[in-house]
């Protein structure tokens, strides 16, 4: 199937630009005017963002239950999922050029650098000192433009530009089925996904595409549009955890769903957890014994999940993924952001 071809949003420069922020004195979502950002080292490549996604943690961030702002800072810039245009390098540059499309990755070290920052491991901070942009401690990508440095961003090919916005959370997805599969004994042959978000559809593709027999579970009905947007993949939709699995990947942020789902484990079963947070509950540690299981947690993502997050975007069927995504313009934030999530998974801001 051929793809279609990007064409990307054009706008005026201005000695200011506009951003999303959230106002840690009002504690409000609002748009204000701040300044454009400038070259300062020769590892640096500005870029005009395109595209800004938004997600749970968007959500969360906005009703103050997580994040924090730059330090000096009152209010936080925010956006961690976005597709960018280069419009300039620095002169130690060569691999990225102007014109370029680009998606950043979006946590930085801890300084002094912990062991995995050492070793370009941000991924598995120890020191819980860690920055990720647009969500604790440094300014996101919801903003006319962005700056980092050419080691925190990939490059996006022409041909997948349409999802390119879907880099980063397909990244954490990616790393998560890595973890899944490595602490898994060999055979692993099924696959339940907990949620029919952006995440767990996403989820749900990758297994498939490792050659996993998937299902998604969620409470949306069998006759919605998730539903039949995971059938037109080819995977099984269902509103009941009837049956066991070698591999679960928890997606719904949901203690409850992931409670249920450790139920769901076959015996030498993996189950990674990537949102959900306090619950209270029975857990048979007796099955996690006797049937060899295992339960992990997974945040952000390696180099490697981020390539193969772009590898992974040509592979997959693009009409799902279109059929992911609802774009917007960028001053309806107010009610991606703070009002009820829609049918379609994934809100995408053209800037």
């Amino acid at each position: 199937m051929a793809h279609r071809t990007y064409q990307a949003p054009r706008i005026t420069v201005e000695e200011d630009m506009r951003a999303v922020t959230l106002d840690y004195q009002s504690r409000s979502l609002q748009q204000r005017d701040i300044p454009e950002p400038a070259l300062e080292h020769d590892t640096q490549v500005l870029f005009r963002v395109l595209e800004a996604g938004v997600c749970g943690t968007d959500r969360e961030l906005a009703l103050f239950r997580l994040g924090f702002p730059p330090p000096g800072s009152d209010f936080l810039v925010m956006g961690h999922e976005a597709l960018g245009e280069v419009t300039a390098v620095g002169p130690a540059i060569h691999n990225i050029r102007p014109g370029d499309l680009v998606a950043p990755q979006i946590r930085r070290a801890c300084k002094p650098p912990c062991p995995s920052c050492a070793r370009n491991r941000r991924d598995l901070c120890v020191s819980g000192k860690c920055q990720e942009r647009g969500i604790n401690g440094a300014h996101g990508y919801f903003a006319d433009f962005a700056i980092d440095h050419a080691a925190d961003l990939l490059l996006i090919p022409q041909s997948i530009a349409e999802f390119g916005v879907l880099l980063e959370p397909l990244s954490v997805v990616e790393k998560a089925v890595q973890l899944a599969i490595r602490l898994h004994e060999p055979d692993a042959r099924t696959a339940t996904v907990l949620g029919a978000g952006s995440v767990g559809i996403l989820a749900a593709l990758t297994l498939q595409a490792r050659g996993f027999e998937v299902s998604v579970h969620s409470l949306e009905a069998a006759s919605g549009y998730r539903a039949k947007l995971l059938d037109q993949a080819g995977i099984r939709y269902t509103t009941a955890l009837d049956e066991k699995a070698d591999i679960i990947i928890e997606a719904t942020g949901s203690p409850g769903a992931t409670l249920q789902g450790i139920g769901s484990l076959a015996a030498l079963g993996v189950m990674i957890v990537l949102g959900a947070t306090i619950a209270n509950g029975e857990i048979p540690f007796v099955n996690l014994v006797v049937k060899n299981q295992t339960i992990a947690g997974s945040v952000n993502a390696s180099p490697e999940a981020a390539k193969l997050a772009v590898e992974d975007l040509a592979r997959f069927n693009p009409e799902v993924l279109r059929g992911l995504i609802r774009r917007t313009q960028f001053g309806d934030f107010e009610q991606s952001i703070l009002g009820p999530p829609g049918e379609r998974p994934k809100i995408v801001h053209v800037l």
